[in-house]
């Protein structure tokens, strides 16, 4: 019986002294905004559905064909248009709208792009065309962005990876649990005026960071 007894008594103590070590630790990164980005809105009144088409025909194909800038989220909507009077429903004629987000990496391709669309929409010489920006703001994008987080991953595991090194115990990395502390989105840095029926555009705004955070949490197994 000893000779099965002796051996348990070094063993308890051993399976005693593991233990889990859990704890988390932050990750910070300025980013430099990479692209200027602005909103742009054409809305057409009119009584005719081919008037409005073919004024939106117009900008569609100076947008489509300039390569200067990027262009996403295009929409187009006609719809009816109609106000009330006496309590009455009166049909008045239609609106067309045609909206369009505007980023590229150098302002002055996106100043030389609004003033040309406003060239189109000044020659039209009619106030049934009307033209709107939004406020200018610089962004981080998406792309940059998703580099970065990986970066950022990779930084996380190495640090853990030394972090071990330095402890009196012998401690392995039993699990990593990687959050991103906000996602991805447009955000706004510097704003210009909404301008609507715009003559012109010359307003740089001024260009910051954006910072990212990365939550890792760990968890050791130590003896």
């Amino acid at each position: 019986m000893r000779s099965f007894i002796l051996p348990s008594l070094f063993i308890i103590p051993s399976i005693l002294s593991a233990y889990d070590l859990e704890f988390s630790k932050s990750f910070n990164k300025n980013i430099q905004n990479d692209k200027v980005q602005t909103y742009i809105s054409i809305s057409i009144d009119s009584n005719e559905i081919d008037f409005i088409n073919e004024k939106v025909e117009f900008f569609q194909d100076f947008i489509k064909e300039n390569n200067s800038v990027s262009k996403k989220n295009g929409n187009y909507s006609l719809i009816p248009n109609y106000v009330y009077k006496n309590n009455k429903q009166n049909f008045v004629g239609y609106k067309g709208n045609l909206t369009y987000s505007i980023e590229t990496p150098k302002y002055e391709n996106l100043n030389q792009f609004i003033s040309e669309i406003i060239n189109i929409k000044n020659n039209m010489n009619t106030k049934k065309v009307k033209l709107s920006v939004s406020n200018t703001q610089w962004i981080v994008s998406k792309e940059l962005y998703e580099e970065n987080i990986d970066t950022m991953r990779i930084e996380a595991i190495d640090w853990v990876k030394n972090y071990t090194k330095t402890l009196s115990s012998t401690c392995s990395v039993k699990n990593i649990s990687i959050n991103e502390n906000n996602h991805y989105s447009s955000q706004r840095y510097s704003k210009n005026m909404m301008m609507d029926n715009v003559s012109s555009m010359n307003v740089i705004p001024s260009q910051t960071k954006r910072s990212i955070v990365l939550n890792a949490n760990y968890k050791l197994e130590c003896k």
